[in-house]
């Protein structure tokens, strides 16, 4: 069975939910209309507090976490096909990805829920989901390009390519906003910017692997042993 769904559900069901989420915000007037990746625009988690685009919201980013956890699961999977040898990076991969896709679980149940408990949930929520999603897409990407400097990787240089061009804008960027954050006094018209880039940027890492399973291939088999008596 062809698996490269995955990956592709895991980059596509969020950002076209949170952008039709978006558009519903605005049409009801519950944010301004204005285009989300320049300054002075509206954070992602406005656009889904008030009904009826909270619906959507959550109905895209809830199963994008169960996607998240069977994506880094499947993943680990994928590099040791491809000959991967670092067993403790790819569980510290699986580590950091499934407890990221936890955290973003946590954010969507809470998000329209008023209250410091319920903010501070979603703070952690989505503090868990950003820095540990990053750190398990660094890690595979590290074994991605040790596998290609021993030439077992089958797949154009191009998509393990782009891994590395994605891992690396979203750190140019992360060290960007921290600066900014520190020593621009006008950072908060810039803020909502910044997140809605960098979520744009880690999900384009599973939209790249997409590409990368199904040029090498990547399928499960599902076998049983034993005869019926």
């Amino acid at each position: 069975m062809r698996l490269n769904f995955i990956p592709l559900a895991t980059a596509l069901l969020p950002a076209v939910g949170v952008h039709i989420s978006h558009l519903m915000a605005a049409y009801q007037g519950h944010v301004s209309w204005c285009f989300p990746y320049f300054p002075d625009c509206v954070s992602i988690s406005a656009i889904g507090r008030h009904s009826p685009e909270s619906f959507v919201f959550r109905a895209a980013i809830m199963p994008t976490a169960v996607f998240m956890m069977i994506y880094w699961k499947l993943s680990a999977e994928w590099l040791k096909t491809l000959g991967a040898q670092g067993a403790r990076l790819n569980r510290s991969m699986v580590w950091f990805g499934v407890t990221a896709a936890f955290g973003l679980f946590i954010y969507a149940s809470v998000l329209s829920e008023v209250g410091q408990l319920y903010s501070l949930q979603r703070h952690v929520g989505m503090t868990l989901f950003y820095i540990l999603t990053y750190l398990a897409q660094l890690l595979m990407t590290v074994q991605i390009a040790s596998v290609a400097r021993m030439g077992g990787v089958g797949m154009p240089a191009l998509i393990f390519r782009s891994h590395i061009a994605i891992t690396s804008a979203i750190a140019v960027l992360g060290a960007a906003s921290l600066l900014s954050w520190a020593f621009y006094d006008d950072y908060r018209r810039y803020e909502d910017a910044f997140e809605w880039v960098l979520t744009l940027l880690i999900l384009a890492h599973p939209f790249v692997t997409y590409f990368a399973w199904r040029n090498t291939g990547f399928q499960a088999r599902f076998t049983v042993s034993g005869k019926p008596s």
